[in-house]
């Protein structure tokens, strides 16, 4: 969710006039490196699904005999909450309130403003793949215009390292294809093996670096010790392209919270579902009696214990947290004066003999018109940003920009992400660490009994760490709330 997707709202719609070239998403950047290796037809993060997953099997329930007069507390606002509360009103219920920890809405779906009140999203910045997405069919309903992004229109800078042989652009063919032959041994394992064996020279070596930190590591936002083939063999993807939104994702936060009751900074500590009804407790002390309670917080928030669940959950749900992990995609937003860089390219590449240290920047001025940079840094070195002040973050990311750039103009705004160090997250989205599997997403996301349910994109077996996983598991949750008592 990071990408945590990704100027005026104003910008050019997806879909505008025009004989455009098709243009490359993050995952078919991915898969090419896999097709390259002879893989794709192995690897089911990639297959399309037909169908959205655990919305369709509940689609047929009678309004009529659903359980509309019982009372539901749903804990999160993010998207996930959001769109269970959105659907629960939809089929009738009218006593549902969420209550919310920050003092805003959308979880990790943050949309900030730099400079001039220029929208950036600190979080969610991408709808990662348009066709059947349901994001994309609320941002079209709702007029909010958004901008096709292209992974392929790249420029690489060579940072001290020299330029890669040819034949070390098919280094990641060979990488996955010796990570398929050994499905349980790690990324980091992977790669030294690969490195050992290989005639690769110097700037060849850190050309494939580079690669893994910017399709691996930013791809799960996890080191390469951390994933597996296995663990990373799971889930689907809608395709036809990503997109992002000049004017904020925070846009598809208003519309799900439109006639929504919310009530923010309520921090739920304590559930109670040992009775007839659940008794939610939060650190205010105060209670909501519910008939029946959509946990939506995400995975960081479950594993640090933070809401006590009495009786304690299933060991079943207990095991899924402990194998699931979060994951860290920090970015560092700057706002330039005017653009150093070429106007008309999307991603600033960096190969450099430091590996993976500011490897992706993101420009934001073919989508905005605006000269802001999103930097991205991900997994140990993304998360040990986070003990540096801002201005530190700044100098680090300057440094990189003019070892690409020659001598750079200071930014003159910058917002600096820490999502491991945010207490209502503890990280950036969900991954499955090697050793585990996406079976784990499905056993988070089980209901307790009939009245206790999960949602969020760490429940999703099929689009985890995706603003539509968690869209879609609200709906899921919603209706399985809603269904007929036994």
């Amino acid at each position: 969710m990071g990408g945590t997707g990704r100027g005026s709202s104003g910008g050019p719609r997806e879909g505008r006039a025009g004989a455009e070239p098709p243009r490359m998403n993050r995952r078919d950047f991915f898969k090419g490196a896999l097709g390259a290796a002879g893989v794709v037809p192995g690897v089911s993060v990639l297959r399309r699904r037909g169908e959205v997953s655990g919305v369709g099997d509940r689609g047929g329930i009678d309004i009529a005999s659903a359980r509309r007069d019982q009372s539901v507390v749903i804990v999160g606002a993010g998207v996930a909450g959001l769109a269970a509360a959105g659907e629960l009103r939809a089929r009738g219920f009218d006593d549902v309130v969420v209550l919310e920890a920050r003092d805003r809405i959308g979880g990790r779906v943050w949309t900030d403003t730099i400079g001039d009140g220029f929208p950036i999203d600190l979080g969610a910045s991408w709808i990662h793949g348009i066709d059947g997405n349901p994001i994309t069919a609320i941002a079209r309903e709702n007029g909010i215009a958004t901008h096709r992004t292209d992974w392929g229109n790249g420029a690489f800078h060579y940072h001290e390292v020299g330029e890669p042989a040819r034949s070390a652009r098919r280094a990641m063919r060979d990488f996955w294809r010796l990570a398929e032959e050994n499905p349980d041994m790690s990324f980091q394992s992977v790669r030294e093996e690969l490195v050992a064996n290989t005639d690769f020279s110097e700037a060849d070596r850190h050309y494939l670096d580079y690669m893994l930190t910017t399709d691996v590591e930013n791809e799960y936002a996890a080191d390469l010790g951390d994933l597996s083939y296995r663990s990373v063999d799971g889930g689907g993807g809608f395709r036809g392209g990503d997109v992002v939104f000049p004017g904020g994702y925070g846009q598809i936060v208003d519309v799900l919270a439109s006639g929504v009751t919310v009530r923010t900074e309520q921090a739920a500590t304590g559930i109670d579902h040992s009775g007839s009804t659940i008794v939610v407790t939060t650190a205010g002390g105060a209670t909501f009696e519910a008939g029946g309670v959509i946990v939506t917080v995400p995975l960081g928030v479950l594993k640090d214990g933070f809401i006590a669940f009495r009786p304690s959950l299933p060991v079943r749900k207990r095991d899924a947290i402990a194998k699931l992990e979060m994951g860290v995609l920090n970015k560092a937003y700057l706002l330039f004066d005017d653009v150093f860089w070429d106007r008309e390219v999307e991603r600033l590449q960096y190969v450099s003999a430091d590996g993976g240290p500011w490897a992706e920047t993101i420009s934001l001025y073919p989508y905005m018109g605006q000269p802001i940079l999103a930097m991205l840094n991900s997994a140990a070195y993304g998360t040990g940003l986070e003990q540096l002040s801002d201005r530190e973050v700044v100098a680090r990311a300057v440094a990189a920009l003019s070892n690409m750039y020659g001598d750079v103009p200071a930014p003159t705004d910058a917002r600096i992400t820490r999502w491991r160090s945010d207490p209502w997250t503890h990280g950036s989205y969900s991954y499955v660490p090697a050793g585990s599997t996406f079976a784990e997403h499905a056993a988070l996301g089980e209901p307790v009994g009939d009245k206790l349910f999960f949602a969020g994109e760490a429940t999703s077996e099929d689009y985890p760490a995706t603003v539509h996983g968690a869209y879609l598991s609200g709906v899921r949750a919603a209706r399985q709330i809603a269904a007929p008592a036994p």
